[in-house]
């Protein structure tokens, strides 16, 4: 069962309305109301607080930025990932330096607790959540790149989105996947999504899959790449022999977490 996004917490809706404001200078209540699916009083009382915060002022209709919405986010209550044995792996191939690409999901949100604080790197993502997290690292410089966000998993999509990815160089991109096929084709849950990762990809020199082992089964509904096409595939434990057996045929080199230890109890 998806999650009721109208459960959302206040402090998590805040957030989701700074981003949009970061990255367009102005939002509209209507428009928010109808992407976090709450009413549109709700928004109304969050952006009230968000002025008497002083993080942006309100104009008919919705609200403008006032200065730099996203240098105040720390001001907001985000909640800490979960840990995650596949983003605790997949942390040994972050760089230093350069320009990273961090999907949504949760494993991608455990890797952004991972990020260094390195001023050579530059986190680019469609995830608020992501982006939230990675910019309490005072050194980095995080990009989100804005959009229609789904109130599921607080990802970000739609024509601005694909455009602004057309536009940037990307080093290395995690990822994440709804399923793999047994003929070895990557899965997203909707053709937005599907769009938006095919994008990152193209403008990606190195992509590397993370993904857990229920993600891996074949649930999604649109295909948007070859597992051929991915340079390094990082799942855990869980991860059954066919799949190993497809990334050893698309030669692609495989980090898998150990399995967990079965408790036996007698």
């Amino acid at each position: 069962m998806k999650p009721d996004p109208s459960s959302r917490s206040a402090d998590e809706r805040r957030a989701s309305i700074l981003i949009a404001l970061a990255g367009a200078g102005r939002v509209e209540v209507n428009e928010l109301a109808e992407s976090l699916a709450v009413a549109e009083e709700t928004i109304r009382r969050d952006l009230r607080t968000l002025e008497d915060d002083g993080l942006l002022r309100r104009a008919h209709g919705g609200a403008i930025s006032v200065a730099d919405p996203v240098a105040d986010l720390d001001r907001v209550t985000v909640p800490e990932p979960i840990a995650h044995p596949v983003a605790t792996l997949a942390a040994t191939l972050l760089p230093e330096r350069g320009i990273l690409f961090l999907d949504a999901g949760p494993i991608a949100e455990a890797l952004s607790v991972c990020l260094p604080n390195s001023a050579a790197l530059q986190v680019v993502t469609t995830s608020i959540p992501v982006a939230l997290v990675a910019s309490r690292n005072a050194e980095l410089s995080v990009y989100n790149l804005g959009g229609t966000v789904d109130p599921v998993d607080d990802s970000q999509s739609g024509q601005w989105t694909r455009e602004s990815l057309e536009n940037i160089r990307i080093d290395l991109a995690f990822i994440s996947v709804s399923g793999l096929t047994q003929d070895g084709q990557l899965l997203a849950a909707s053709p937005k999504a599907a769009r938006i990762k095919r994008a990152a990809m193209d403008a990606a020199t190195t992509v590397v899959l993370i993904a857990d082992h229920d993600q891996l089964e074949a649930h999604g509904l649109v295909k948007f790449a070859q597992l051929d096409e991915v340079d390094h595939l990082v799942v855990d434990g869980g991860v059954g022999d066919a799949v190993l057996a497809l990334a050893t045929e698309a030669g692609v080199p495989v980090l898998r977490a150990e399995p967990l230890e079965t408790e036996i109890t007698l």
